[in-house]
């Protein structure tokens, strides 16, 4: 308890605020990954996006906003995955990386802004797959993206969000795999 208060002690409100609903934003991305269905995955992800884009927003970390505006966005488009003819197609998710692209050139300040653009880009794709196992295993790279963005912006609830959505993506492709084989 001592670590927790010492953590937010000469901190503003507005940047406890934004540590908490990242780490809601968290708990909702972690538990994503544990769905068995690709639209409970996408669901949970929607919600985590709108949260953690607010939380980029109150620590000023813009690119990091813009990255899960698109992700937002995204999800709630991959929802209708097998029920529209435009998110079926491969046009859908190369729209929403050039979103993430365009966003990530608006919000430009250094090579570290590149992190979340092009995990943004890359998961764009990689969301687009209906295979749940395949999902997981190529949301790694752009995990470790963001793991590294969020160090550097200091978004504390975001780094330990990555470290813990590692886990949580490792953990989901052993229990689905073993799950998987045992049948």
């Amino acid at each position: 308890m001592d670590f927790i208060t010492s953590f937010f002690v000469g901190k503003d409100t507005t940047f406890i605020i934004s540590q908490v609903i990242g780490f809601v934003a968290a708990a909702l991305l972690l538990f994503s990954y544990q769905q068995r269905t690709h639209r409970r995955i996408v669901a949970m992800q929607f919600c985590s996006g709108l949260l953690f884009a607010l939380q980029y927003f109150l620590l000023g970390a813009y690119e990091g906003m813009v990255g899960n505006i698109v992700g937002f966005s995204r999800s709630v488009a991959f929802c209708f995955r097998g029920k529209s003819k435009f998110v079926d197609s491969i046009a859908c998710p190369i729209v929403f990386a050039v979103l993430a692209g365009i966003g990530g050139a608006v919000t430009y300040e250094s090579p570290v802004s590149l992190l979340p653009m092009a995990a943004m880009i890359i998961s764009s794709f990689v969301m687009w797959n209906p295979k749940t196992q395949e999902l997981r295993a190529l949301t790694i790279p752009t995990s470790l993206m963001w793991l590294i963005y969020n160090i550097i912006c200091g978004s504390y609830s975001g780094t330990a969000t990555e470290i813990l959505c590692l886990l949580s993506i490792f953990i989901g492709l052993f229990r689905f795999r073993t799950k998987k084989n045992s049948k």
